[in-house]
């Protein structure tokens, strides 16, 4: 037992942050819905990334390290989204402290200009992708292997932009200047392309790319390597291709109710 809970890190960083932003949310939700447990649920994902042993064991294995910048940046980020936890955890931090008024213009303001159009959206896949593509080259990477400060900048910023990304998909609460269905599914495929590209680079590479130590599992450093870009190939992938089939299917709500005529409802065996 003692050699398990050896292996959690237990940061108190991420530790003390996510309990904060659970106990926000629980205060400031009026209903325990599906959205609180997609809330929830994204905190737990981002708890084990941080804390677990994945934390210790992604300094000596490649695969390892990639399941956890998974978790990062295309796991927690809509799971947490989903639960709508801005405006929650301020309703709950309101509670609690009674004088705080409401959020500052400025943040308001940003939030509108990151959920716009086209233009914008095609700024925040460039910080996506070049942030998912930076830390990848080889220096950078190493860095992370031996300087805690930049492997900790390394998670925030795959945080930050794997939320920053995700708002621009995932729609708990309906606001003006949001993609369309098919501007969402666009955003998409473009990142899901960006990460499959990196994926192949990695996969395909003809010697390790990134200085770990010999795994101590039988893996030789390139099998650990290719493992990885499986891992970010396959896995990697799910989140993206559930967020299109779930745009698919609501553009075929959108369809069928915009076909049928008004005042008239369909029974519920054709739904």
């Amino acid at each position: 037992m003692w050699s398990v809970l050896s292996q959690w890190s237990f940061d108190p960083v991420p530790v003390c942050g996510c309990t904060l932003a659970a106990a926000l949310y629980w205060l400031g939700s009026s209903r325990r819905n599906g959205r609180a447990l997609a809330f929830y649920s994204g905190l737990v994902v981002l708890f084990l990334a941080l804390v677990s042993p994945l934390d210790t064991l992604d300094l000596r294995l490649q695969w390892v390290h990639m399941v956890q910048h998974i978790l990062l940046l295309v796991v927690a980020p809509p799971l947490i989204l989903l639960g709508d936890p801005f405006a929650t955890a301020w309703s709950g931090l309101r509670r609690i402290a009674p004088g705080v008024k409401d959020p500052p213009s400025w943040a308001l303001r940003t939030a509108a200009w990151l959920r716009g159009s086209g233009r914008r959206a095609a700024l925040v896949l460039a910080l996506f992708s070049v942030d998912l593509l930076i830390w990848h080259i080889p220096a950078l990477y190493n860095a992370t292997l031996q300087v805690d400060a930049v492997h900790n900048l390394e998670h925030t910023l795959f945080l930050a932009t794997g939320i920053l990304y995700w708002d621009l998909v995932v729609n708990a609460s309906p606001a003006a200047g949001r993609l369309s269905l098919g501007g969402r599914a666009a955003f998409l495929m473009a990142g899901m392309v960006v990460s499959w590209v990196l994926a192949i680079v990695i996969g395909y590479a003809s010697q390790p790319l990134y200085a770990y130590p010999m795994p101590a599992n039988g893996l030789s450093l390139l099998q650990d390597q290719q493992i990885a870009a499986g891992v970010m190939w396959v896995p990697g992938s799910i989140p993206f291709v559930a967020a299109l089939f779930y745009l698919l299917y609501a553009w075929f709500e959108a369809d069928e109710e915009a076909s049928t005529p008004a005042g008239v409802s369909l029974p519920a065996d054709v739904r």
